[in-house]
């Protein structure tokens, strides 16, 4: 077995969502590791002391291979070190008040390396948990309990929670430097079978404010932080910086907030969530954000494709697979599709993948694609703006149509999977969904 291969498999399954998570990160340059704590790491890819784009650039594509293609560490230092050393980002130099202060090193890279990597891939195990959740929907926390594993990670070996439960918000690992604490999904019946219990965690966490005292200017520095105070008297505190889940930073909230939702009986006060969250100025201007990155990426593939640039083709990815949420799912629909025996996600999810295929070349050959303001309104049309909703019974799939005239814009959801939802849009001639529709090929929902 390659030693690329077994980084992989050490973390269990395909690291896809892993990659997804890492490439969905974008940059902040900061002086010191604590300028970007808690969540704020899950959404930019920081390194300490790196003032550089050009420095900033090359360590996040290096880890990005490793994630990727499965680097070792030493492989990682290996091919990583001359070009910092080109770059001029090596060895110490002096800061603004004199002081020697360490730039890249074996020892740095070393941390930079494992820190990435087990947190690209905890927020990839965190997705597919997520994605189980209907029949494993208890996680009990692991730790690695031998001669350095922390005591105080050792204190929740063992312990279950739901996975809605508000404490994984702060514990899901990795839970400090180093820390190869991971997360295990069970089913309601393996809960019984092996006697365990499911604890309620949510007064469980409490935050406080740590300060921290910044090496470089000797100013001290307030920071979130918080601590889980166990029933039993004991107290685990994960390290400065690390009280957040990367998985759920970046997309697991909404997801959790989809699955709450499902909770509230009350229908009015459902529909009035949902809209809310739905026509949110943030997430609109978020979601165009994602839209625009991906879109680039893809053009920048498109590109290395036509110039036979190998490196470019690796650099941009064939088949992007960092997901985000594209809408929140109204009751119409949700009722409409369990009349169909189809028990839907509260949410549509839109995949980097999908979008690669609706701006693949084909279909901007023919003309077909959505321009860049067009995706970006992908949103909009789904939150009731779209002129028609259809059922296309013979694929169970949704269809969102948006008519221009004699062009229409097709959005096309399926929701056999709760991670990916939206399949691909694209351009169509009105008159052939008037034909679909005439002919029975389509049923209209709205």
């Amino acid at each position: 077995m390659s030693k690329r291969a077994s980084l992989s498999i050490a973390f269990d399954k395909s690291p896809a969502d892993a990659v997804a998570y890492f490439r969905s990160k974008g940059y902040q340059i900061s002086d010191e590791w604590h300028d970007m704590l808690l969540d704020a790491h899950a959404r930019a890819f920081t390194v300490a002391r790196a003032s550089s784009m050009d420095v900033l650039e090359a360590i996040r594509k290096k880890v990005d291979a490793a994630i990727a293609g499965g680097l070792t560490p030493k492989q990682f230092r290996d091919e990583l070190t001359p070009e910092l050393q080109k770059l001029g980002w090596w060895g110490k130099t002096k800061n603004d008040q004199g002081d020697d202060v360490q730039l890249g090193s074996p020892y740095r890279l070393n941390t930079i390396y494992r820190t990435n990597v087990q947190t690209a891939y905890m927020a990839g195990r965190y997705r597919r948990l997520l994605a189980r959740a209907k029949t494993h929907p208890y996680w009990q926390y692991v730790a690695i309990d031998d001669g350095q594993t922390r005591p105080e990670h050792t204190r929740l070996n063992g312990r279950v929670f739901r996975y809605d439960d508000p404490i994984w918000q702060t514990i899901f690992p990795p839970n400090g430097w180093g820390c190869r604490c991971r997360v295990r999904a069970l089913t309601e019946a393996q809960v019984k079978a092996r006697g365990l219990t499911v604890e309620d965690g949510s007064n469980y966490v409490q935050p406080f404010v740590a300060e921290i005292t910044s090496r470089e200017s000797g100013e001290v520095k307030n920071v979130p932080h918080a601590r889980v105070n166990l029933p039993d008297g004991d107290v685990m505190t994960p390290d400065l910086g690390w009280a957040y889940s990367p998985g759920q930073s970046t997309f697991g909230t909404d997801m959790a907030v989809a699955q709450k939702l499902g909770k509230v009986e009350d229908a009015e006060l459902r529909a009035e969530t949902i809209q809310a969250l739905n026509n949110s100025d943030a997430r609109h201007k978020a979601f165009e954000g994602w839209v625009s990155r991906s879109i680039e990426r893809v053009n920048r593939y498109h590109t290395a494709r036509q110039a036979n640039d190998i490196e470019g083709l690796r650099a941009n990815g064939p088949r992007p697979q960092h997901k985000t949420v594209l809408s929140f799912l109204d009751d119409r629909i949700n009722q409409q599709l369990l009349d169909q025996n189809i028990d839907p996600a509260r949410v549509l999810v839109l995949s980097e993948r999908a979008l690669a295929h609706a701006h693949s070349e084909k279909h901007l050959a023919s003309n077909t694609a959505l321009n860049l303001e067009e995706y970006q309104r992908l949103s909009d049309w789904i939150n009731d703006q779209a002129t028609q909703v259809l059922w296309e019974p013979a694929k169970r799939e949704v269809l969102y149509i948006v008519n221009q005239g004699t062009q229409s814009i097709k959005v096309v959801v399926r929701f056999d999977n709760d991670q990916d939802t939206f399949i691909n849009v694209f351009k169509v001639p009105s008159f052939a969904i008037e034909q679909g529709i005439a002919g029975g090929l389509y049923q209209v929902w709205r």
